[in-house]
């Protein structure tokens, strides 16, 4: 009897489970009704506070999908421009200010936005119509690398030779000594 009650119950419990949440989530209580639309409001319209670079109207999911961009073309989380999470509560404030990074982000953030509308937009004929990002420079490093061009190769120059300060071409030809 014993290994049968040890069987049943988790069995009948998991069976009553469904059929007793069913109800409490199809008929609320007045009261309940009221918090419920008063928690779902917020969630919905955007209301962020402190978007100084970013435009008010930016949905949740858009904004978190360019969070998302920024932290993996830079290879970073979050707290590295946010604020980091209150030790106590655990509870982050994405609106505080209290890290000065997030103050050069806005500058970067409006950066690649002139970078795209103000320059980018005037070229005619643009071969490559991709934007300018923040992967653009940082290509998943927090401090973009300095690009070194590797040294000028100059056309059909003897081994040994110095360089000239004239390229090739663009001198008249010089008139033999005679000899």
């Amino acid at each position: 009897m014993n290994r049968l009650l040890r069987c049943c119950i988790p069995v009948v419990c998991a069976g009553l489970v469904p059929v007793l949440a069913a109800p409490a989530q199809t008929t609320p209580a007045p009261a309940e009704s009221h918090v419920q639309s008063a928690v779902a409001e917020p969630q919905n319209a955007p209301g962020f506070k402190n978007l100084k670079v970013l435009p008010d109207t930016i949905s949740r999911d858009d904004l978190r999908k360019l969070m998302r961009q920024f932290s993996g073309d830079l290879g970073v989380e979050c707290e590295f421009c946010h604020a980091a999470a209150d030790p106590v509560t655990r509870r982050a404030d994405r609106a505080s200010d209290a890290n000065p990074v997030k103050e050069t982000a806005r500058y970067m953030i409006q950066m690649t936005d002139d970078i795209n509308t103000k320059y980018l937009a005037q070229i005619k004929d643009r071969h490559d119509t991709n934007p300018v990002t923040c992967g653009t420079c940082h290509r998943g490093e927090k401090h973009p690398s300095v690009f070194i061009p590797p040294p000028r190769q100059e056309r059909n120059r003897p081994p040994g030779a110095p360089p000239s300060a004239v390229p090739p071409g663009s001198a008249p030809p010089v008139a033999m000594p005679p000899a």
